[in-house]
C-alpha cells in the first residue's frame, strides 16, 4: 500500500485495496469480487462519498496531490461498484458478453491523474 488515505478518511484505510489507479484494473477487480464484498464497500462508501467529493474538489483534477489519488479512485470504484448493487445485482453486466473479453485504454481523465 504506497499512498495512506488522508487523515479525514483514514477510517476507510480497510479498503484501500480497492483504491486502484485506472479503470481496467478497477474493472477487473469488481469483477473477480463477490457481490457481498462489492456491497459492503458501496454501502460504507454511500455516506462519504459527498464528504469525499467536497475534500477532492479543493484540487484540479491534473493538479491532485499524490496523497490525494488514493481517496479519488476509491471514489471512482465506488462509482463503478454503483451500478452493479444498484442495477445489475452482480459484478458483471448481466447477460452481457462479460467484462473479461474487454481491453480497456486510458482516457483523458485518467492520463491527467496518473501523469
Amino acid at each position: 500500500m504506497n499512498n495512506p488515505l488522508p487523515e479525514p478518511f483514514a477510517h476507510l484505510t480497510p479498503y484501500r485495496s480497492w483504491a486502484l489507479s485506472t479503470e481496467d484494473a478497477r474493472m477487473r477487480r469488481r469483477i473477480s469480487a463477490s457481490m457481498s464484498e462489492i456491497t459492503d464497500y458501496y454501502q460504507t462508501l454511500l455516506p462519504e462519498i459527498d464528504p469525499i467529493a467536497k475534500h477532492l474538489d479543493k484540487w484540479p483534477l491534473a493538479e491532485l496531490p499524490a496523497e490525494q489519488k488514493p481517496l479519488l479512485y476509491l471514489a471512482m470504484m465506488f462509482m463503478e461498484t454503483a451500478m452493479c448493487v444498484e442495477f445489475f445485482f452482480d459484478p458483471d453486466v448481466p447477460e452481457a458478453l462479460g467484462a473479461e473479453h474487454i481491453e480497456l485504454y486510458a482516457g483523458r481523465s485518467e492520463q491527467l491523474v496518473n501523469s
